[in-house]
Order: C-alpha cells, then structure tokens, then sequence
C-alpha cells in the first residue's frame, strides 16, 4: 500500500493533506509510471489538494471522494482548463500526464509543467505603479480571451450547500435581501470564468510575463463573478491595477464609472463561492454589514479611494 493513512473526512485530509513523506511514495510511483526520474519532493503554495514539484515538475493529487471536498469533478474541471487554456493561448502550466492511482483510496492526479514565478500575492508590494498597470492590462487581455462562451464541461454550479452556508455571517435582514436580489437576476448570460482569480493563482514569472494557476473551481457564470473575484481580491482594489485592466478612463471618470463598476462587483460577490470571504478580507466585517446598500457604499468607497476596507 502507498498511503497507508486514514481519510475519512475533511478533518483527516487536511491535517495529511501537506505532508511530504506520507505522499511520497505516490508521487514516485507517479513518475514510474510516466518514465521519469524520481529525486524527493517539496511542498508548493497550499490550497485544497495535494501539490508538490518535483524534478522541474508540479504534481496535482485532488482529494479522494472520502475527503468530503474531492472527487472526480476537480480533477476533470482542471483538467478541462489547462487543456482550453492551450488551446486559447492562455498562460497557464503545460499539461504532461494524468493519471489514477487505486490505493487505499482512489487518487487522481496531473502531472504539469513548473513555472518558475511568483505570486501577485508575493511580489505586489514591491512592484511600481508602471509595472501594476502593465500588469492589470495583461490580466484584461486574458479575461478577455478566457471568459467567454463555452459548451458545459462539469457540474458545478452557483449557490452551492457549502457556499450558501457561508451566508450565515450576514445579518438576517441581508441575506433576505440578497436573495430577493438574486432573484431578479439570476437570467445573466454564462460564459467560462476561472472562478478563483485570488493573487496566490497569478503567478509573474522572471520575464514579466503571466501564468494562471488552479483551475479546479472554474464553471459557467455570469463575467461579474470572475470580475468581482479579480478585482476586489487579485488587484484589492489597487488603482494601478484598476487603471490598467479598465483603462484610462477610469482613472479620468471615476466617480461615474466608480457607482456603475461598484453594482456590477456587488452582484458577482452575492453570486460568488467565496463571497463571503472576499468581502471579508477586503471590504468588511459581515456580521456588521447589514443592508446591499451598506456593501455597495463600500464598494464605492473602495474604488474611489484604493482602500480594502472603510
């Protein structure tokens, strides 16, 4: 046996989930089956499954069904992204292999290309006001080609048990009102959004260049979801970074185009798995955000002033 641990819920997978030696006999039987070298792992950027590099590789185990988070879905809609990304020459890892490995659980992976880079997260500080605006007009570029109609590819969908939950922390008289909001709008056109556009996913390599990673939460939404996500999280609402993925004219416009943006950001949030965390790390505390006028305020400040939180 490979993996010789017990998973039997989420508790079990995320206190193993990081542990370089009780995944490394995968990972080298992951290389003996492609034909490769093993020499060690080491331990990337956490998220939700197993990852490590190893040999100028990335290694990708998704979670096994008895995790209580995992499943064949992840692995197939990561799968699906890398491969569209190829295809529309978006900047994302090359994919190499991917496989299953049937053990005391059954345990699918891709085997991608490293890239050397760091994240927006990592490196944003340090950057110049040129570079951030270079960067935000590489990002419209990508969303552009990437957030466009598309066949369905999974079943994931909005409004999910997990992310519904989350709602909680919201005063009652708000999660009333989103969801009369909610109601009225679900109609929106759906194109393919990447889903998690946090700055640990966008990754600057050496030259400067982009590369989107993580594409296990991708689906069909409407565009404001993938906005809201990049915009409020990825740029934090930097306005270098909004200046150059809306333009100069936002710049010379803002407050107009601050109230307009600020409504189509409060829509992509009320629809957004992690809405509720990204309010909270860069807009405010949910428990004392009673009303969607009170977030859209906060929103408008936000934007106006380059500030995370009022």
């Amino acid at each position: 046996m490979l993996f010789p641990y017990a998973i039997r819920n989420l508790k079990d997978w995320a206190g193993i989930f990081q542990d370089k030696a009780a995944f490394a006999p995968l990972v080298r039987e992951i290389f003996r089956r492609q034909g490769l070298d093993f020499s060690g792992i080491d331990s990337c950027t956490p998220g939700s499954n197993a990852v490590f590099c190893s040999g100028g590789f990335i290694v990708k185990i998704f979670a096994p069904e008895e995790s209580e988070i995992g499943g064949e879905s992840d692995f197939l809609t990561e799968r699906f992204g890398l491969r569209r990304a190829a295809q529309l020459g978006i900047p994302a890892p090359g994919l190499y292999a991917e496989g299953v490995i049937e053990d005391a659980y059954i345990f699918r992976y891709l085997l991608m290309e490293y890239v050397d880079g760091e994240s927006l997260a990592a490196c944003s500080a340090h950057m110049s006001g040129a570079e951030r605006r270079r960067i935000g007009q590489s990002l419209r570029r990508i969303v552009d080609r990437m957030d466009v109609p598309c066949e369905p590819f999974n079943s994931h969908a909005l409004f999910s048990k997990a992310a519904e939950a989350r709602w909680e922390a919201f005063p009652e008289e708000f999660r009333e009102e989103r969801r009369a909001y909610l109601n009225e709008r679900r109609a929106e056109p759906a194109v393919y959004v990447h889903g998690d556009l946090n700055p640990d996913n966008i990754l600057i390599r050496p030259d400067g260049s982009l590369c989107l990673i993580d594409f296990a939460d991708a689906l069909l939404a409407p565009i404001e979801l993938e906005l809201s996500g990049l915009l409020c999280d990825g740029f934090r609402f930097d306005p270098d970074y909004l200046e150059g993925f809306l333009g100069e004219e936002f710049r010379r416009e803002k407050d107009r185009r601050a109230k307009k943006l600020s409504e189509s950001l409060l829509f992509g949030l009320l629809l957004h798995d992690y809405g509720v965390n990204i309010i909270r790390d860069n807009i405010g505390a949910p428990e004392k955000i009673s009303s969607l006028k009170m977030l859209k305020e906060k929103l408008d400040y936000a934007l106006l002033t380059g500030t995370q939180t009022s």
